[in-house]
């Protein structure tokens, strides 16, 4: 009966995979997804091609764990920092759009970060790259939105479609940041509107709609007889 401790064929491999995500990584970033082959992630790797194939079924999946384990690492880089730098009484709106800017900021700092991106949207494709970001960035938006509704930060909101829709937001600053010649400039230019757009989440702002409001007549609008 096993131990529960790894035997050397499980270290031998997760060190086999480690240095294939690792090389992958690495190619991604110098060459860009397309003109990277399994065979050379194989090669920089010191793997055989068999042993990349028995734990990635393809090169898409390679370079979904590589942007995954990117974005993991981005947020659990900065968001600590962020928060940690702030007084202990800086309220919750604050602190969520404190880290919300130091990620943004991140991406100018971080040359892998901003390619990885900038080539995630076609080495993944939509669906995939979506159900990635369901796992990473999503869960994380509706525990910050719940806590900012709780605090009456916000207002009230169905946490669900808030997190989609503040998600599709903040993932299309990330790509004008990674294709921008001048990052930093980009940054300049996106938070002012951002933060802007997002003031409108909260109590008593012009843009709040009030419960129970009339809906506006939008047929009607567009009438013109």
């Amino acid at each position: 009966m096993g131990n529960g401790r790894p035997t050397r064929r499980d270290i031998h491999a997760e060190l086999t995979r480690a240095a294939v995500l690792d090389a992958a990584r690495a190619l991604f970033v110098a060459k860009g997804f397309e003109a990277t082959s399994v065979d050379e992630i194989a090669q920089a790797s010191h793997s055989s091609k068999g042993a990349v194939y028995h734990h990635f079924r393809d090169k898409q999946e390679i370079f979904a764990e590589v942007f995954r384990a990117s974005q993991i690492d981005l947020i659990q880089a900065v968001l600590p920092g962020a928060l940690a730098a702030m007084p202990d009484d800086t309220d919750l709106w604050q602190r969520a759009t404190a880290a919300i800017s130091r990620v943004l900021h991140c991406y100018v700092d971080n040359h892998e970060a901003r390619v990885l991106l900038r080539e995630s949207a076609s080495a993944l494709g939509w669906d995939r790259k979506q159900a990635l970001d369901e796992q990473v960035a999503l869960p994380l938006l509706r525990g910050v939105l719940g806590e900012l509704i709780e605090a009456g930060e916000i207002v009230p909101l169905p946490i669900g479609v808030a997190a989609e829709l503040l998600y599709a937001l903040l993932s299309k600053s990330g790509p004008i940041i990674s294709a921008a010649a001048d990052p930093a400039h980009a940054v300049s230019e996106i938070e002012p509107v951002l933060f802007a757009l997002l003031s409108g989440l909260r109590p008593g702002s012009a843009g709040t709609p009030v419960a129970g409001a009339q809906r506006p007549d939008l047929a009607g609008a567009q009438r013109t007889d």
